[in-house]
């Protein structure tokens, strides 16, 4: 995985540099550089090779963000909760906080489902009108 992840990383920063290089070359070679093909040849392969160096400067970007926050990234890593051992015939929790359920899948009037976020405002009202009783 990590090998395949080296690759894009220098396959994105390769065609990121060669867009850049493109540019410049325009600039150069065109003459006049505010004309409707200047600026097209300038702004489009600029927004494509910023787009390129999203994928190799995320993890830094990850980084920043998580020293800032204080937090761990939640995808990186997925956590095990929930884990249950059995003992003496008993279910003993292993000290980690219970799973959060997802309320079941809800259907329209003529058996469709339901959007998920409808089923995630539904399952809020509910928990909201029984923490009220």
């Amino acid at each position: 995985m990590q090998k395949e992840q080296r690759l894009l990383n220098l396959i994105c920063v390769i065609a990121a540099l060669g867009l850049f290089a493109f540019v410049v070359y325009t600039f150069f070679a065109a003459g006049a550089v505010i004309s409707t093909d200047g600026l097209f040849f300038t702004v489009v392969p600029t927004v494509i090779a910023i787009c390129f160096l999203a994928v190799p400067l995320q993890p830094i970007v990850m980084g920043r963000i998580t020293k800032l926050l204080g937090t761990e990234y939640e995808s990186r890593a997925p956590a095990v909760v929930g884990s249950k051992t059995a003992v003496g015939g008993t279910v003993v929790s292993a000290g980690r906080p219970p799973v959060l359920k997802s309320a079941p899948a809800l259907r329209d009037t003529k058996g469709r489902l339901l959007p998920p976020d409808v089923n995630r405002m539904v399952a809020e009202m509910k928990r909201e009108v029984s923490s009220k009783q």
